[in-house]
């Protein structure tokens, strides 16, 4: 069984509470799970207030807080006249939510799994959590909670009594993957992959492997850590000695070696072989994407690795659905097919995307709907360039782009010129223009970063009506 967070959270007593965070108990109150959020908070939740640079949560805390049925506070502060609980805290909040996380790491007895990587993590942690749930219930972190509050808040989240934890953990500069290690103290480590993400905060692939590599730095006797064979700066990356080091890849002797791969069904699934020493196993993966198998290979070495058979990881991931806005193969009532892949982009991510695009079999024409890929420092229009020119090798039809970095790539290499190009600085504008352009049977990829809002897009092209569709093909 799969648990995903936050539902079934553990309770916490005020004494608890007040251990974890070292604050005072000012006002007692009945037992009950935490949240950060007054905009999902539940009755019978205690409400941790966080504190930024631009907000300041303690000002929700008022009256109608306890009217709503938040039975305490654990903070700096409450309002006048507040007649609920009360542990009171000094200096950050924020900082008390990760000790409060570290309580909960301490009295968890399952195994926990923290992965990274600069793509794959959460469609690998989803991979992970349905070959888990073979021998032993799971928990998997909610959404992509990869962040030092994300991270805490799923431990929050995770009952003690379920067999395996898998969390994602992501990074945007030095020291934060450390942090988190720190906080959740994985039993089994795994790196993906590194690449060209978050380059604004480093000078170089090798900067960001090594910040990755703080994943394996405070390993233990008895940790396992997962890397990939295929990936160089994975494996230039030091193993602590005692650590059992446990290699996937199509490398010859990883430990799961990823055999072959071969889109069928028009595209639309993976089939995908894997072998350790002692097996192999062939088994279809019903997602669009030959990028996936790579995934699969790394959540079986996982898998394997803490005692489910290959046989039965192939049988579990043989029913893997694709996590909501990456790579899913969405049917319109208009007719236009859709890669919806908004969730957010790099320029591997969005290599693969585009290799989707053209494996798909489709009737009409192939159009890219690409949005900025954020943060990748100084070298970032270059990598545009790279996608587009990537657009062009894959003879995409129809190129839309959205954002001053694509516009400024395709300026440079001059794109219009040799493909049919249109533009707009921000995803809203384009969602309105682009409906004009599209065919009943064309088959459309949408992908961008997180900050671009690409799926204003998705939610355009899902609403247009059927009766508006230029139908230039049978469908």
């Amino acid at each position: 069984m799969i648990i995903p967070g936050p539902l079934n959270s553990p309770v916490w007593t005020a004494p608890e509470i007040a251990e974890a965070v070292n604050g005072r108990i000012v006002r007692w109150a009945q037992p009950g799970s935490v949240s950060t959020d007054t905009r999902s908070i539940h009755p019978g939740q205690w409400f941790l207030p966080l504190v930024g640079q631009n907000f300041d949560a303690h000002t929700f805390i008022t009256p109608q807080l306890s009217a709503n049925g938040v039975i305490g506070v654990i903070g700096n502060r409450v309002c006048e006249n507040w007649d609920m609980g009360f542990v009171q805290v000094d200096g950050s909040t924020t900082e008390s939510l990760k000790r409060l996380a570290m309580f909960a790491r301490k009295r968890f007895s399952g195994c926990l799994i923290g992965l990274t990587g600069s793509v794959g993590k959460t469609t690998t942690r989803a991979m992970l959590a349905l070959a888990l749930e073979s021998i032993g219930s799971v928990y998997q972190s909610p959404g992509n909670w990869n962040n030092d509050i994300g991270v805490s808040l799923s431990l929050l989240g995770m009952p003690g009594n379920v067999g395996f934890g898998v969390l994602e953990m992501g990074m945007s500069k030095r020291g934060e993957i450390l942090e988190l290690t720190g906080i959740c103290r994985p039993n089994v480590r795994v790196i993906l992959n590194v690449g060209a993400a978050h380059l604004e905060n480093f000078a170089s692939l090798k900067e960001v492997s090594i910040a990755k590599g703080e994943m394996l730095r405070d390993a233990t006797m008895g940790d396992v850590c997962v890397l990939n064979a295929d990936d160089p700066l994975v494996m230039d990356l030091a193993v602590p000695a005692g650590v059992k080091k446990v290699l996937f890849g199509r490398r010859e002797g990883s430990d799961v070696r990823l055999v072959s791969i071969q889109s069928i069904d028009g595209g639309l699934k993976v089939e995908t072989v894997l072998e350790t020493k002692e097996e192999m196993v062939k088994f279809v993966i019903p997602s669009p994407g030959l990028h996936l198998a790579l995934n699969a290979c790394a959540a079986a070495a996982v898998a394997t690795s803490l005692g489910v058979p290959l046989a039965l990881v192939g049988k579990s991931l043989s029913r893997f659905i694709p996590v909501p806005g990456r790579c899913e193969f969405q049917v319109t009532t208009n007719g236009i097919n859709i890669i919806n892949d908004v969730y957010n982009a790099s320029p591997v991510s969005t290599k693969h995307a585009l290799d989707s695009l053209s494996d798909i079999h489709c009737c009409g024409r192939r159009v890219a709907i690409l949005g900025d890929m954020l943060e990748l420092g100084p070298t970032e229009i270059k990598l545009h360039e790279l996608i587009l020119q990537h657009c062009l090798d894959t003879r995409v039809d129809l190129v839309a782009l959205v954002g001053k970095r694509f516009l400024a790539a395709a300026n440079n290499l001059q794109v219009g010129q040799e493909i049919n190009m249109l533009h707009a600085y921000d995803s809203e504008s384009l969602a309105s223009d682009i409906l004009e352009y599209l065919h009943c049977g064309d088959l459309v990829l949408v992908k961008g970063s997180r900050g671009i809002k690409m799926e204003k897009i998705v939610h355009a092209i899902k609403s247009y009506s059927s009766n508006n569709v230029q139908r230039q093909f049978y469908c």
